[in-house]
């Protein structure tokens, strides 16, 4: 039997989010499906695997190279082609673009529907482009894999799909990586980038309006820390943050852009961080909160969307429209030992219900179904 798998989103260089979903549950599949009788794994990609993904590829495993020389559409027409001129037993697309012409058994994972819930923090085109592909995957998908419980029922609310059509399958973290540092290998990390160990609060995400970057930075202001706010992660749309600072030069100079880090230097600045501040408005899962769990760190988080769900106890919740809450959250983690100690205690114990190989073998279950069947 053979399991196509769309490996596009877990090829990409700079990873995020639903880039690392994708990369994570491949290496899991690996270990899992490595040698298995009787089935074949097929990887689509438009480029050339990256080192971390073709290192110890199993004998079953194969890789299709599909060159598309366009940015867009290459999920939906150039996998169409090959799905036409060799189709799988099963297709599988980590994310919610599938091909426009698929196998009958097609599984996708749709990690969240924020381009419904907030389309005005979407640019048209992206918009157009997110509506299209999930109203596909919606329809033709067999069944729908999901990253929290909150995003099946606004999946359910919004495209009206029954309950037994969605799996959820809550994210993982790596284990090996994920975990508290010796202090003099997380000072000396913080110290390259101009940092004090635990005296700078951190952001790790995509910068652009739904990450609610303008409230936290007006929260951090209002808290009249003079720790630093570090924020870490791609600009995709800083308007309204940049409009902002340039007003405040003095509160400009406490903000640092780092833009995309690596994973190592991301695990150390968790570790060196006094807190997380992650106050966003609309996530499938939020993966950073239970990366800063792991490492140690307290959260600060939102009480909407997925936030809390995956947060558990081990995060200060605020409203994310309210930077009065914000600000007094920070000033909270900074004046408050016991508070601190009690966060990180909670965060390691929530993170008992995060793992890659879960993850994996849950969606391999219904993946294997389908092959059988």
């Amino acid at each position: 039997m053979l399991l196509g798998i769309d490996a596009s989103q877990a090829n990409r260089k700079n990873r995020t989010g639903t880039e690392w979903y994708a990369f994570y549950l491949l290496e899991e599949f690996k270990h899992i499906l490595g040698g298995k009788e009787g089935i074949r794994v097929r990887l689509y990609t438009r480029d050339a695997l990256q080192s971390d993904i073709a290192n110890n590829l199993p004998d079953n495993f194969e890789v299709h190279i599909l060159r598309w020389p366009f940015r867009f559409f290459w999920g939906q027409l150039r996998l169409s082609a090959e799905m036409l001129a060799l189709p799988p037993d099963v297709l599988f697309c980590p994310a919610h673009t599938i091909p426009l012409v698929h196998p009958g058994k097609t599984y996708t994972t749709l990690h969240d529907v924020g381009f419904k819930d907030y389309p005005e923090l979407y640019d048209k085109p992206s918009l157009w482009y997110h509506q299209f592909s999930a109203k596909l995957a919606v329809k033709k998908a067999v069944k729908i894999f999901t990253v929290s419980d909150f995003s099946k029922n606004r999946i359910m609310q919004n495209y009206s799909v029954p309950a037994e059509r969605i799996t959820v399958t809550y994210l993982g973290f790596d284990q090996s990586k994920y975990h508290t540092l010796e202090r003099q290998v997380s000072e000396k990390t913080a110290a390259e980038f101009g940092l004090k160990y635990k005296q700078f609060f951190l952001y790790v995400g995509r910068i652009e309006p739904k990450k609610n970057l303008l409230r936290q930075i007006e929260g951090y202001e209002m808290s009249g820390t003079n720790f630093p706010f570090v924020i870490a992660g791609r600009k995709v749309d800083t308007r309204d943050v940049d409009s902002y600072l340039e007003k405040r030069p003095e509160l400009k100079a406490k903000i640092r852009f780092l833009d995309y880090i690596s994973e190592q230097d991301k695990i150390a600045l968790y570790c060196s961080a006094s807190a997380l501040l992650f106050a966003t408005l609309y996530e499938g899962f939020g993966l950073p909160i239970v990366e800063a769990q792991a490492c140690g760190t307290p959260v600060i988080t939102s009480n909407t969307a997925s936030n809390a769900e995956i947060a558990g106890q081990g995060a200060l919740i605020v409203h994310p429209d309210s930077p009065h809450e914000i600000g007094q959250a920070i000033s909270k983690v900074i004046s408050d030992n016991n508070l601190r100690e009690q966060l990180i205690s909670f965060g390691f114990e929530n993170n008992r219900r995060f793992n890659w190989r879960q993850t994996a073998l849950l969606t391999l279950e219904q993946l294997l179904t389908g092959v059988k069947n």
